[in-house]
């Protein structure tokens, strides 16, 4: 589909957000833009800790391909095994409807900072560089990925100057892929945004095939990158971009230094043909280390090894591929993490998590049981977690076990009466019971607590359409999206809620809009079929309907719509009588359908003067439901043509 319209802002400073891991929120401390990202600072509400969140500029153009490459890459680097110069991509959360990648806070800033200062000694220019080679090795060792933006801002320090590399896989996130001409030297490619962008390459730091649109790239471009870095570092100078490092290099160096084993490093690195760059990150280490050894004549300290994930580690990866949608890969990060929790005797706490997240994952691959019973176990482990009480709430309410459901969120709620989601789940269980007084409470409450919660809002307005308050049901959901435009949930709410307001030429542009981002959702279609047979635009209605028969099978619903359309386009017929009895067959214990069924055949029946049998179907749905207005009416009016 075509790119989103700019409009939403970015979220600001002091802006509490939902957070839909966290049973806390977050709060942002900072806002950095660049080019096609944003950076958020936030501290948590549940620690007290700072994190980062990275996500991309609301207000700029992003298709569904723009965010499903996103969300790609973040899974790259949720893959990606610790290391110590690799900055961890902690868990992926959705926020307001956005993708964010969480990862630690930098305590020591980050090399751009240090280097605005001027160069560094021999000493720590060499020492950053053996951490950003070794960050970058373990990367492509291990995944095989390539950077493409190394630069001195995605090199992060902590507070003892460790460097660690950061934001793999978000230059290609926010590349474009958009194909044009070459650039001209010095400019940037088409679709790699503003000059200095912290996306999708950064001139100075490019290597000349960045330039080339659609060329392969490997790991020689940021092999590149690595050379201008470490001039940088040494000298406090930038060489031009368009890939013109090797020759500002030459001229910028004396020639004694141009003897010297750091020198060669750095011209290596920067060769414009990449075939004579350095072959990967083994090779550069290996004249890294006969560079320190003439500056600093001493011998380099040895890579380090990679750590042994920790039983908390595993449970972040495993939340952020369930939030990912790899549920698989989901469970064998829990396995792993259960056998290393078991191992490392780590506590019923960290069991009790890695339990829960087992269920998570088992709950979206609909293995109910078996998620419903990790969540026991993870509630027997750790009764004092609330976030796994409503987990299992929310197992036991996909169940239809609603009783059961509220007694585990109101478990929850004794731990943290703070949760909205809790109480918004809550009222999901109590108008499943019919309390609607009780459930209007729960979502209010819901409310109050995350103002600013798509689901939630849409929680509230599906309870109060239940009690025929569509004109609240229709303020909750416009403030939903007004939060999250593409809420598939809220519009697919919306046009229903139009419908019901007899305001079908809307509900039709809506459910248009949520067709587009939902594309294979029957129920959206059932309404399209709806709003179009309103405005009478019959043709429309019928490929409506059977789009959604395709997707549905045969539901009571859309048969007795079908029937009608084959009465409207093609006259009362055998076609329309056949779709009647095939949604009496299909209601089962369905008795509003199961008696409109009956009471449309009646119709029909009459029409084609068969009045016997028409009133026959009256009764049947008369005997259904007796209180029906429409269809007393129908019974009577065929009575009244067969009296004499």
């Amino acid at each position: 589909m075509d790119r989103d319209q700019p409009g939403r802002e970015n979220f600001r400073v002091g802006q509490r957000l939902a957070s839909q891991r966290h049973i806390g929120h977050w709060t942002v401390l900072d806002v950095r833009r660049g080019g096609f990202g944003v950076v958020y600072v936030v501290r948590s509400s549940d620690t007290g800790g700072r994190k980062v969140l990275k996500t991309y500029d609301t207000r700029l153009l992003w298709s569904d391909a723009d965010r499903a490459r996103f969300e790609r890459e973040a899974l790259t680097w949720v893959r990606l095994r610790p290391h110590p110069h690799v900055a961890p991509a902690e868990h992926v959360e959705w926020i307001e409807g956005l993708p964010c990648v969480v990862t630690e806070y930098a305590e020591g800033g980050d090399l751009a900072g240090l280097l605005a200062a001027g160069p560094l000694p021999p000493a720590g220019a060499l020492r950053f560089a053996r951490h950003l080679c070794d960050g970058l090795r373990h990367a492509h060792d291990q995944l095989g990925l390539v950077h493409r933006d190394v630069k001195p801002a995605n090199c992060l320090l902590t507070g003892d100057l460790t460097l660690r590399v950061t934001d793999f896989g978000l230059a290609r996130a926010f590349d474009t892929g958009d194909a044009g001409p070459p650039a001209a030297p010095g400019e940037p490619p088409p679709g790699t945004g503003a000059p200095h962008t912290s996306v999708a390459g950064t001139p100075h730091y490019m290597a000349p095939e960045q330039y080339v649109p659609g060329a392969p790239l490997d790991t020689r471009a940021d092999v590149y990158a690595f050379g201008v870095v470490l001039f940088q570092m040494v000298t406090g100078e930038l060489p031009p971009g368009g890939g013109r490092a090797r020759a500002y290099v030459d001229r910028a160096t004396g020639w004694r230094a141009r003897r010297t084993r750091l020198h060669r490093l750095i011209r290596a690195c920067t060769e414009p043909d990449r075939e004579n760059r350095p072959p990967d990150f083994a090779a550069v280490r290996d004249l890294l280390d006969g560079a320190h050894r003439q500056v600093l004549g001493r011998p380099a300290p040895p890579p380090p090894e990679s750590p042994v994930l920790t039983a908390e580690e595993y449970v972040s990866r495993a939340v952020g591929l369930v939030h990912l949608g790899r549920f698989d890969e989901a469970l064998e990060e829990a396995a792993h993490g259960l056998r290393t929790a078991g191992r490392d005797g780590d506590g019923d706490v960290v069991h009790g998590k890695l339990w829960q997240v087992r269920g998570m994952a088992l709950g979206r691959l609909r293995s109910a049981q078996d998620a419903l019973a990790a969540y026991d176990r993870a509630v027997e482990l750790n009764p004092d977690e609330p976030s796994a009480w409503l987990n299992r709430g929310n197992q036991l309410l996909s169940q239809q076990r609603h009783e059961d459901a509220l007694a585990s969120y109101d478990r929850a709620l004794e731990l943290r009466p703070d949760i909205g989601n809790v109480w918004g789940s809550k009222a999901n269980a109590l108008t499943g019971l019919g309390r609607y007084e009780d459930a209007e409470e729960a979502a209010s409450r819901a409310v109050e607590l995350r103002p600013r919660d798509p689901n939630i809002l849409v929680i509230r307005a599906l309870l109060r359409g239940r009690q025929y308050r569509h004109a609240e049901a229709l303020a909750d959901l416009d403030r939903a999206l007004a939060v999250e435009p593409r809420s598939v949930d809220a519009l697919a709410n919306k046009g229903n809620t139009l419908l019901l307001l007899s305001r079908p030429a809307e509900a039709l542009d809506v459910l248009r809009r949520a067709d587009d981002l939902r594309p294979d959702d029957p129920n959206i279609w059932c309404n399209l079929t709806l709003a179009a047979y309103r405005l009478e635009r019959y043709e429309e209605a019928r490929d409506c309907c059977e789009k959604a028969l395709r997707l549905a099978g045969d539901t009571a619903e859309l048969l007795v719509h079908r029937g009608l359309l084959h009465g409207r386009l093609d006259g009362p017929g055998e076609d329309e009588l056949a779709c009647y009895d095939r949604a009496v067959a299909a209601a089962d214990a369905d008795d509003h359908w199961r008696a409109t069924a009956w009471g449309k055949k009646g119709a029909a029946l009459a029409a084609l003067g068969r009045l016997q049998e028409a009133l026959a179907c009256y009764d049947e749905g008369l005997e259904i439901l007796p209180d029906t207005s429409w269809l007393r009416d129908g019974r009577r009016a065929v009575a009244a043509r067969l009296t004499p």
